[in-house]
């Protein structure tokens, strides 16, 4: 990861970026990575709590592999007006509308954690001679395999935004929102090391990196700019029924990557939706966690992008 970048002057114009879309919504994306003509486009998909700013964590590898690197946020998230009543599966025609405002005829997409439900509904609505691959970072599954092997922490919240989401906006607004909202940024700096002390101790010496908290700083601030609401209306898409048929997706390079030691989205969870998926393919990375995985970035980029 690097936080570097988003605090560069001559950079901060392509990181708060909107498209207006044909309903009139305005749909908020960052830009990473390479700026070359020719630099090949990924649209990438932050997780839960997240925003376009995460795609940061790829702007080193993007440089190198000659990537231009998009991060969009969700609907109601971020730049993102808000789309009520929306289902995971209205979100591939959005990024079509992305491409046409960014004149892309071609691009892959990468879903991170939470945004991986989202890399699967392009996988399974856009046409190949658009979309020319699929990847997922420590996806999230489908909600009927339950969490085993999730953390308690998150799975009381998960449970809570599929029944209760009263409370998950609760729990939200008294953990998140106040730091997140703080005029002080040292305030949610200061909630973002405490949270890494929490956590497994790989996870933990990972989050503690100076660019690294740079870069969930400057994540939560804009994934909570419009309070826990859009937040909880993304876990109930993410726990509700996608609507879509993993053995009918026919997106031809379908590529995921979990570590063994995950305890936020297990890698039982990439097995399961691997063998479900014509064509897919998974690779794990033994001793790997949650976040640890992302110093795999370049790789687990070029693999994306090479595959079709």
């Amino acid at each position: 990861m690097t936080g570097s970048v988003l605090h560069d002057p001559s950079l901060q114009a392509r990181h708060g970026q909107t498209a207006t879309l044909s309903d009139g919504r305005q749909l908020g994306f960052a830009e990473f990575g390479s700026q070359a003509s020719d630099a090949t486009p990924v649209l990438v998909f932050h997780g839960l709590p997240g925003s376009r700013l995460e795609a940061a964590s790829l702007h080193q590898a993007g440089c190198e592999l000659n990537v231009r690197v998009i991060g969009v946020d969700r609907p109601g998230i971020g730049l993102s007006s808000p789309q009520p009543n929306r289902k995971l599966l209205d979100w591939p025609a959005d990024m079509k509308e992305l491409a046409k405002h960014l004149n892309i005829q071609q691009y892959y997409v990468l879903g991170i954690s939470a945004g991986g439900p989202y890399a699967l509904a392009c996988a399974s609505q856009l046409p190949e001679t658009e979309l020319l691959g699929v990847g997922i970072i420590s996806g999230m599954g489908p909600w009927h395999l339950g969490t085993p092997g999730v953390t308690f922490e998150l799975r009381v919240l998960l449970n809570s935004m599929a029944y209760a989401p009263w409370l998950a906006r609760a729990l939200l607004d008294y953990s998140f929102v106040g730091p997140a909202q703080d005029p002080n940024p040292a305030k949610l700096k200061g909630f973002v090391e405490g949270a890494a002390t929490r956590m497994n101790p790989s996870d933990r010496e990972f989050c503690e990196r100076p660019d690294v908290v740079d870069t969930l700083v400057a994540t939560l601030r804009e994934s909570y700019r419009n309070g826990a609401g859009p937040t909880v209306d993304e876990g109930q898409i993410l726990t509700s029924d996608w609507g879509l048929e993993l053995e009918k997706i026919t997106a031809t390079h379908v590529r995921m990557w979990y570590g063994t030691e995950d305890c936020n989205t297990p890698v039982s969870l990439g097995q399961y939706m691997v063998e479900r998926i014509p064509g897919a393919i998974l690779k794990e990375y033994k001793g790997d966690s949650h976040f640890t995985i992302r110093r795999r970035a370049t790789e687990m980029l070029q693999e994306l992008v090479t595959a079709g």
